[in-house]
């Protein structure tokens, strides 16, 4: 799991990453109550029907391995079981945390955003598909190109252009700063509804899903 990095610098400073820390976990423990910030989450990427009776709001790091696992190994069940049948919508707010490279690679993202929404979601799979490690080698700019590529609908070489003026740095920044409205502090979390989870496993999310489906 990918966490703010913080230099312990005194014991005083220990102490609040610790009360930090557990703060953390309890927010997104299975009882936690969540407020959607003001606005909520509009000018993010969507996916599902916009009716949906159940939002599921994904907070992810491209370069956290933990991401990766959960969208390999949960979320294509989640889209499979609620969103292709209509019952959930789901946000991604990317949270460039980390270094350099986490924030080339939330960039990318954006710059695939705003070419076509639905190749967006497939640009993120493969993104996922092609980390190799957190430290986020694999996360140049040709790497990212080359990536883009792979989704026909994405025009690779736009999305170098994109890159190189860092033309949608500010909704890079605008997602960090929905992550602290939130209360987010590591990735990757998700909101259902009006709990959070920290990295849930998909009979966890289900679960969560089908409570809120009852609500409705």
């Amino acid at each position: 799991m990918t966490h703010r990095r913080l230099t312990l610098a005194t014991l005083a400073v220990l102490a609040v990453v610790v009360v930090g820390f557990l703060a953390y976990r309890q927010f997104f423990a299975p009882a936690a109550t969540v407020s959607a910030p003001t606005g909520g989450y509009a000018g993010q990427p969507t996916l599902g029907r916009a009716d949906a009776p159940v939002k599921l709001i994904l907070f992810e790091n491209f370069l956290c391995e933990h991401c990766k696992a959960f969208e390999e190994g949960v979320f294509p069940r989640i889209k499979s079981d609620y969103i292709d049948t209509g019952r959930v919508q789901a946000y991604y707010v990317n949270l460039a945390w980390g270094s350099e490279n986490a924030t080339t690679a939330g960039l990318a993202g954006e710059c695939a955003y705003r070419q076509d929404e639905l190749a967006f979601w497939e640009y993120k799979r493969v993104l996922y598909a092609a980390q190799t490690d957190e430290a986020g080698d694999w996360a140049s700019t040709d790497n990212l190109v080359a990536i883009a590529r792979s989704v026909p609908a994405l025009d690779a070489e736009e999305l170098r252009a994109c890159l190189k003026e860092g033309r949608y740095l500010s909704e890079v920044q605008r997602d960090l700063e929905l992550g602290d409205r939130v209360g987010v502090r590591g990735t990757p979390s998700i909101v259902v509804g009006t709990q959070g989870f920290e990295a849930p496993s998909y009979e966890t999310l289900a679960g969560a899903i089908e409570r809120a489906l009852g609500e409705r």
